[in-house]
């Protein structure tokens, strides 16, 4: 977790699919915790990737794809309660996600 924040830190004037990537991939311990701690660290992250890149030049499909996570994070971040059944079946979504998100972003050329 700590050289994941080194290298996010490091990485922040580069490039934004690498940022981005950095970023998704993250969520993969979340995923594991279906309690509000979890889902509220997630969304900050989620928010945070969503800010970062919306702004950026010529990088419209990377902003779409991290809106559209954000949108799935924030609908359970919302959810004051919520069953454990929808929740792994959330977090199940957004698994797949920015598992798509990682490997469209892994794909573009440097």
């Amino acid at each position: 977790m700590k050289s994941l924040l080194l290298c996010c830190i490091l990485l922040l004037s580069g490039c934004s699919s690498i940022q981005s990537a950095l970023f998704v991939a993250h969520y993969d311990a979340l995923l594991k915790n279906c309690n509000k701690e979890g889902i509220q660290v997630m969304y900050e992250d989620a928010l945070q990737l969503k800010n970062y890149s919306q702004y950026l030049p010529r990088n419209d499909v990377t902003i779409k794809m991290n809106n559209d996570l954000f949108t799935l994070v924030d609908e359970l971040h919302q959810k004051d309660t919520f069953s454990p059944a929808y929740c792994a079946l959330k977090l199940n979504t957004i698994s797949k996600s920015a598992e798509k998100i990682q490997q469209a972003i892994g794909g573009e050329p440097r």
